[in-house]
């Protein structure tokens, strides 16, 4: 019996140790897709485009679309929040943490070459904010029509509209006025 439980608690050990890879989405939280049922007037979507970040073999890495429930409807939550809740990992940099939004689900990595017009080599440290021509944008909408806005606070000091949507958008060798949207329509059907 001793042994059996000594046995047990290695491979429940193992088990603690044994992690996901960087890049992937944690389903313990969120759910797949847009907000529903109960939570589709509480909870955000969050949406993450990786637009011209190389996914597999030259193809754009897949959208992700995420529902981020609020555990504690009514009260507020930051985008770097709902990013959590919905399972999404999200790194910051060095010297502001999450104040500047680094890496989502990893990527950019540290050593993935990201060809900005200005440094065709550059790979991004997360030292200090990310250069103007490679960074996640963040936009946000409030479910009830089809347009994205560009968010002029960043997502640690920005609170989420519930039923709204929360977009991220890899911004690679744009201006401010290019700078694209996501790729997903940020309409919930639940608003009318």
């Amino acid at each position: 019996m001793k042994r059996l439980l000594a046995v047990t608690s290695v491979l429940i050990g193992l088990i603690g140790l044994s992690a996901a890879p960087a890049n992937a989405v944690d389903t313990t939280k969120g759910y797949d897709g847009i907000c529903t049922g109960a939570d589709a007037l509480t909870g955000v979507t969050v949406v993450v485009d990786f637009q011209e970040l190389d996914g597999n073999g030259g193809t754009a890495a897949p959208t992700i679309t995420r529902c981020s429930p609020n555990a504690a409807p009514g009260t507020a939550r930051t985008g770097i929040k709902a990013l959590q809740d919905a399972g999404i990992a999200v790194a910051g940099t060095a010297r502001w943490g999450l104040g500047f939004v680094c890496r989502l689900e990893g990527r950019p990595s540290a050593t993935e070459t990201i060809p900005l017009s200005t440094n065709p080599s550059y790979k991004e440290p997360c030292v200090t904010t990310p250069p103007a021509g490679a960074y996640w944008g963040y936009w946000n909408a409030d479910g009830s029509g089809s347009t994205w806005t560009y968010s002029s606070s960043g997502a640690l000091n920005r609170n989420v509209i519930p039923g709204g949507f929360e977009g991220w958008s890899f911004s690679l060798n744009k201006s401010a006025t290019t700078n694209p949207p996501p790729g997903v329509t940020p309409r919930n059907p639940a608003i009318p």
